[in-house]
């Protein structure tokens, strides 16, 4: 059985100075305390015995070692014979020995010769190497022992001109063609040179010939890297282009057209595709797929986990994407949620079923950050690149309005852009923005109040505004018509802004003529919150009608509030202090999630009808409006069920103990005209 480590023994240097010095230097080291306990290592010396660091600590050393005196008489030079269960003897001798705490001692341990010596630091290479390919300006290739490539690195793929897939798992020798730069003649592959050999290689200047593009002039290094049986298991090519100027604009420019996060092509070098794709389309009759991706409640993971794991998680889905596309396809880096995909030779059938290679891909996916389980979902918009499109601007917008149409849909959604349909779409909608401004010029807006009722039957009347158009025939067109066309065409705060003032002054009416007290709630859309100067016109319109701000309250749905948080906790905390009230609507329709929720300075919680509506058939929606109900309870809010049709729904919502109750089976909306035509 192994003795317990020491957590107290250390370095005669601080935690954190220690551990850099452990981890930087590649000799083995152990502490050993007087028992002949080991009670530290370092990477090193779990290479060298092939064992975790949890199969060391806590052993006696002579479990490992054969030592030649006894432990208190070891001198610096002493032979020691160290076994792995994986490997043969190996012949080890002690480099340094220091005192330590407690009588404990400090051994550095190094191989008696100088292969065993570059064994231990190759063992050590290698498990730096994926490192090493991410963050090195060279180029560099790793290759297994018969000379095919593992891993490339993304200034390899610039030089040698691959795509994003391809080049793994094919010859090395074949990319890597090599020629004397006096003679022109082929020189010997250094790739298999150096396998055969078993020794590195190295070379000052040749001819590197990629494709039909004139020869580059390139210094290479090939070091073999063999395994813990010392075995020839691979080597590593690492090469640059040996003129200085040169290899710095083939640096800046890679920088330039790739994301520095996931290692994708960035927006400007899609941008550039996307248009040569277009002229292509238009001479040769060619056709592409385009995809818009969304990562569906990014900012949600950011502000929850922090930047770190909205980073890692990036990095992550660009890596699941990317294993979904084929290698002439283009993935890149669009912004900072945002994706996008060029498929080539596509038709929009093609890039559907692309799409929905992705969107099953990322669904099945779950990112895992301190211990907790991530959903992922993608809103993707498709649309099909040919010689009808008039510009690269057209195209990534029309893509981006249909992967917003999907966002709008819910999580894991595609949505097809069909130009014939979406013309169609977006006349209607010019025509309701018309139809919009012409209502509030001509007065024929008009404002209708629903109830919200006290479940008991107790306590102040509340109501919600519902607003209504009166078309040119006087006839009532309900908010589904025209409001989706507001929101879209930027038009809604003025909807919002008319709102909020009729009712302030409905209210100021109802507090001159001393009518009985009633509270109104208005709902507010994302557009209308993030505006900074939004809450100075609420205020003002408060103090110059005179009103009591508690009489005032405010809907924010769940999605809305979280999409706008910093502006949306602004406004609320200032119209907080004066007395209004908030309901968080459609809770449970998003994210639902509680964590925000604390965050938020509401009072009500409007559970969403969806769930309401169904609860009595499905057990589902029972237990969700069960539970948001009381986690509501428990935070101290209270809780309104929408979409209440019948007096059963009622009774049970009742026995739940649901604060209030909204719904055509408690009350239909009614006009609020009477006291606004004075």
């Amino acid at each position: 059985m192994p003795v317990e480590a020491a957590d107290n023994i250390s370095l005669p240097l601080s935690a954190d100075e220690s551990e850099r010095f452990l981890g930087a230097i590649t000799d083995a080291y152990f502490l050993v305390d007087p028992l002949g306990v080991i009670r530290r290592v370092n990477g090193a010396a779990q290479l060298l015995l092939d064992a975790g660091e949890d199969q060391l600590i806590g052993y006696a050393i002579t479990r490992f070692v054969s030592i030649p005196r006894p432990f208190a008489k070891l001198q610096v030079g002493d032979s020691l014979a160290f076994r792995s269960e994986a490997a043969a003897a190996i012949s080890l001798r002690l480099a340094l020995i220091l005192p330590a705490e407690e009588g404990c001692q400090h051994w550095l341990v190094v191989p008696e010769d100088r292969e065993q010596r570059f064994r231990q630091q190759l063992l050590r290479q290698r498990s730096m190497t994926q490192m090493t390919l991410c963050s090195v300006a060279d180029a560099v290739i790793s290759v297994d022992s018969s000379g095919c490539i593992e891993t490339i690195n993304p200034m390899a793929r610039e030089l040698l001109q691959l795509t994003d897939h391809s080049g793994v798992g094919m010859p090395v020798d074949q990319l890597f063609p090599l020629s004397d730069p006096t003679t022109l003649q082929p020189l010997e592959p250094i790739v298999s040179a150096a396998l055969k050999r078993g020794k590195p290689i190295q070379t000052q200047s040749v001819l590197l010939c990629v494709g039909d593009n004139d020869p580059i002039t390139i210094g290479a290094q090939v070091v073999p890297l063999r395994n813990h049986v010392n075995q020839m298991d691979g080597a590593l090519l690492v090469f640059r282009d040996v003129s200085q100027a040169s290899r710095e604009a083939h640096r800046l420019n890679w920088q330039a057209r790739h994301d520095a996060l996931t290692g994708l092509p960035n927006r400007q070098t899609f941008e550039e595709e996307v248009s040569q794709a277009l002229e292509a389309a238009q001479r040769h009759r060619e056709t592409y797929g385009l995809l818009y991706i969304d990562l569906y409640q990014f900012k949600v993971v950011n502000d929850s986990c922090g930047h770190a794991a909205g980073d890692e998680l990036l990095k992550q889905v660009a890596d699941l994407m990317s294993a979904k596309l084929r290698s002439q396809d283009l993935l890149a880096r669009l912004g900072s949620d945002e994706f996008g995909v060029l498929l080539k030779n596509c038709t929009i059938a093609g890039a559907q079923r692309v799409a929905d290679g992705l969107l099953r891909a990322v669904s099945q996916y779950q990112f895992v950050w301190d211990s907790r389980e991530i959903k992922v979902a993608i809103s993707v918009g498709a649309v099909v690149i040919d010689a009808e499109v008039e510009s690269e601007g057209q195209i990534l917008a029309t893509a981006n309005a249909a992967c917003c149409t999907a966002k709008e849909l819910g999580r894991n959604r595609i949505h097809i852009y069909n130009r014939d349909r979406e013309v169609e779409q977006r006349r209607r909608e010019i025509n309701w923005v018309v139809e919009i401004n012409e209502a509030l010029s001509q007065q024929r807006m008009v404002l209708y109040r629903q109830p919200i009722v006290a479940i008991d039957g107790t306590g102040d009347k509340h109501y919600e505004v519902l607003i209504r158009m009166l078309d040119r025939d006087n006839q009532i067109v309900g908010p589904a018509n025209f409001v989706p066309a507001a929101e879209h065409y930027g038009v809604v705060d003025e909807l919002d802004r008319w709102v909020v003032d009729q009712v302030i002054n409905y209210l100021g009416r109802r507090h001159r003529w001393d009518l009985p007290v009633e509270k109104y709630s208005v709902n507010l859309s994302g557009s209308t919150l993030s505006d900074p100067r939004f809450t100075e016109f609420v205020v003002s319109a408060i103090a110059r009608a005179g009103i009591d701000p508690s009489q005032l309250h405010f809907e924010i749905t769940e999605t809305v509030a979280i999409k706008h948080l910093d502006a949306a906790l602004q406004f609320m905390h200032t119209l907080k202090e004066l007395g209004s009230s908030f309901y968080l609507d459609d809770f449970g329709s998003g994210l639902s999630s509680f964590g925000y929720l604390k965050d938020l300075p509401v009072d009500y919680l409007k559970i969403d009808g969806a769930f309401v509506g169904e609860m009595l058939d499905d057990s589902t929606s029972f237990a969700m409006v069960s539970t948001i109900n009381h986690l509501a309870h428990v935070m101290g809010l209270r809780t309104v069920a929408e979409f209440v049709e019948n007096d059963e729904l009622k009774d049970h919502l009742a026995d739940m103990g649901v604060d209030y109750v909204q719904g055509y089976g408690v009350a239909r909306p009614e006009p609020m005209d009477l006291l606004l035509e004075y």
